[in-house]
C-alpha cells in the first residue's frame, strides 16, 4: 500500500473530481482533502490487522 503521507491529496481531489465531473466548492475543498488524509490514515490501521484463513465476518450484528 502506498504511504498516505507521500500522496498529494490536493492533486488527487482535483484530478478525481475532474475525471467524474464533480464540482467541489472552493470553500469545501480543504475539508475534502483533510477528510481523505484522515481516511487514508484509518485505512492504514485497518489494513495492518493480520487475518488468517479461519477468520470469518460476523454473521449478524446486534447492538
Amino acid at each position: 500500500m502506498t504511504d498516505p503521507a507521500s500522496v498529494d491529496w490536493a492533486a488527487y481531489v482535483d484530478s478525481t473530481a475532474s475525471a467524474i465531473g464533480l464540482a467541489i466548492d472552493p470553500a469545501c475543498r480543504a475539508g475534502v482533502v483533510a477528510n481523505l488524509e484522515r481516511i487514508a490514515q484509518v485505512a492504514q490501521v485497518v489494513n495492518a490487522v493480520e487475518l488468517v484463513d479461519t477468520d470469518e465476518a460476523a454473521g449478524v450484528f446486534r447492538p
